[in-house]
């Protein structure tokens, strides 16, 4: 079963090069890192199986399944992964950013990616993750 951590760990290796593109793809990279696991999450602790469809709204459904949920640790990575996903539609779309949005994005939000990163633990650490 693939570890969606790999993704952000790509994601920060592409970060050392200082190219446009590979600061694109870091976000990218770094949103479905933290997309998977929580998607994977959802699904196998919380039981969520409607996420197992495919389709750009299960995207916008893990946000509000953990925005709305009792759990602080869930609200609180809501709002990283909807950031993420914004600059992440961003980084695929729009052409007319430079690199220099996405790096001051990337530095703006550096603690609210570190807290993500840090809860993907706790999120793998459930049983039947």
């Amino acid at each position: 079963m693939f570890d969606w951590k790999k993704f952000i760990d790509l994601g920060n290796k592409l970060l050392n090069e200082q190219d446009e593109e590979y600061v694109r793809t870091a976000i990218g990279r770094f949103y479905y890192g933290l997309f998977g696991v929580l998607r994977r999450y959802l699904i196998n602790v919380r039981h969520k199986y409607y996420l197992l469809s495919k389709g750009a709204w299960v995207h916008a459904s893990v946000y509000v399944e953990l925005k709305n949920s009792d759990d602080i640790n869930e609200r609180q990575v809501s709002k990283i992964l909807n950031k993420l996903r914004k600059v992440r539609n961003q980084s695929d779309y729009d052409s007319h950013l430079d690199i220099f949005h996405f790096v001051k994005f990337i530095a703006d939000n550096k603690k609210d990616l570190e807290i993500a990163f840090d809860a993907i633990d706790y999120f793998k650490s459930h049983p039947g993750y």
